[in-house]
């Protein structure tokens, strides 16, 4: 019988770390069956509930460490990485990050990219969407694509910040979404 790394006993940030090592590593392995239960373990992420384990393990070059620390602190009954850490008195300031959000394979969704905000805002205000930055540059999105990440597009605090990442109305509703999005794993 084998051992399962995963247990409802406190563990040390240090060994949250390790067993999310070993997750990744499991993930990666030849052994079809470690593979497949390092999957199983994925897919009650957000971000790949929608993907069955062989899909994941099929796409598994996407799958970093950040979702593996995710895993193992929902394992450990906190809602994500950042909860577990300030519970155990580690903090790091972490941030949504526009890049591993738009990284992801969400379907063919047709964006509307601009080299600069007031052409963006322009388009935001008379087309709709949903206005973020990408580098030095914009891009407008659709709910379908958020839906596609794993996101919910109808919260309203999109509403609240005026569908605009970048200058939100109201920048409480912008810090909620923001850590809706850093516990799917969006993050810097």
């Amino acid at each position: 019988m084998g051992t399962d790394v995963r247990t409802f006993a406190p563990l040390s940030l240090r060994e949250c770390k390790v067993r999310a090592s070993l997750l990744l590593k499991g993930l990666g392995s030849s052994d079809v069956s470690r593979a497949a239960r390092a999957a199983e373990r994925l897919c009650a992420l957000p971000a790949f509930a929608r993907l069955s384990p062989g899909e994941l393990i099929s796409r598994r070059e996407t799958v970093r460490r950040k979702h593996a620390l995710a895993v193992i602190a929902q394992e450990q009954g906190y809602s994500s990485w950042v909860e577990l850490k300030h519970a155990r008195g580690e903090e790091e300031p972490l941030r949504f990050d526009a890049e591993a959000f738009f990284s992801r394979r969400a379907g063919a969704f047709l964006n509307r990219w601009f080299a600069s905000y007031p052409e963006a805002l322009e388009s935001l205000q008379t087309m709709g969407g949903y206005l973020f930055p990408f580098r030095e540059q914009f891009f407008i999105t659709e709910a379908g694509f958020l839906s596609a990440l794993g996101v919910d597009a109808s919260d309203p605090d999109w509403e609240r910040m005026g569908f605009n990442w970048v200058e939100p109305r109201d920048v409480a509703a912008r810090e909620r979404l923001e850590l809706k999005l850093i516990a799917l794993g969006y993050v810097s």
